[in-house]
């Protein structure tokens, strides 16, 4: 059953196709809805590209919600934190996990 999770960006042209790392929401319902996770994954705007992929939305820092979302593999889950300082720019940060 494929899974749903929410990322958010800063500018949409952040975000490209390929392998990166990225924080995800969980959509699913139950007790672990809203978990967020470090993950690095494979990501792609055509679903048909990652058959065996999840969905992810993808929302601005203003939480407006792209009309179509992307499809997602996790490939394996980060440990919970961003190396950097704690006045760093998590996205800037993020691009150097890759």
């Amino acid at each position: 059953m494929k899974r749903e999770y929410v990322t958010f960006v800063r500018r949409l042209s952040d975000l490209s196709e390929g392998k990166r790392a990225l924080f995800i929401k969980d959509l699913t319902p139950g007790p672990r809805k809203y978990d967020t996770k470090l993950v690095r994954a494979e990501l792609s705007r055509d679903a048909a590209r990652l058959p065996d992929g999840d969905t992810l939305w993808i929302r601005s820092e203003t939480g407006r919600l792209q009309p179509q979302p992307w499809s997602m593999k996790v490939l394996e889950e980060l440990p919970p934190y961003v190396p950097g300082q704690p006045w760093q720019d998590v996205f800037t940060s993020l691009r150097h996990l890759g």
